[in-house]
């Protein structure tokens, strides 16, 4: 199938094409949330990816070097310190930061560029620098074009692939 919705809900296993060769197998929770391939990570669903650099492992997870700042994330490939890479988050798995909290791994002060209220969510762009990150908001949030906000991404809910 070319749905993707009907992949992850049917499938016990999916195997990911591109040019006629087969480029990741796995279960649908691994190829959505834990994709081995940058292609297949934006193919299965909507991926933000920053590219930037391995600067320090801490065990299962990574400390990487990005133009937005500095990440943890999760190193499931084994990328080594020092390597390029591209990190990987999804647009629900970027989350409103408590007004206190204004710093640190993870915690970035963005821009909101735009937000088209869907019903069960907003859909938004928030802008850090030169980047621009696809998000999905509360329907509650208080929060309108132009603001400035703060956001944070889980270590666990975010991954590293090879650039």
């Amino acid at each position: 199938t070319h749905d993707r919705i009907e992949a992850l809900a049917l499938s016990d296993l999916i195997a990911v094409m591109r040019a006629g060769k087969i480029i990741e197998i796995g279960d649908p929770k691994k190829i959505y949330f834990r994709s081995d391939d940058k292609f297949v990570a934006d193919l299965i669903g909507r991926a933000n990816l920053i590219k930037g650099i391995v600067s320090e492992q801490q065990g299962d997870h990574a400390v990487f070097s990005s133009e937005i700042g500095s990440i943890v994330a999760l190193n499931g490939q084994g990328i080594a310190t020092g390597q390029d890479a591209m990190l990987c988050i999804r647009p629900e798995f970027i989350q409103l930061a408590p007004e206190q909290v204004t710093h640190g791994h993870n915690v970035f002060k963005g821009k909101m560029e735009t937000l088209i209220f869907i019903g069960e969510a907003y859909e938004g762009e928030i802008r850090i620098g030169e980047t621009l990150l696809t998000t999905t908001i509360e329907p509650t949030a208080n929060i309108g074009e132009g603001d400035t906000i703060s956001i944070a991404f889980d270590p666990d809910h975010c991954f590293l692939l090879s650039a």
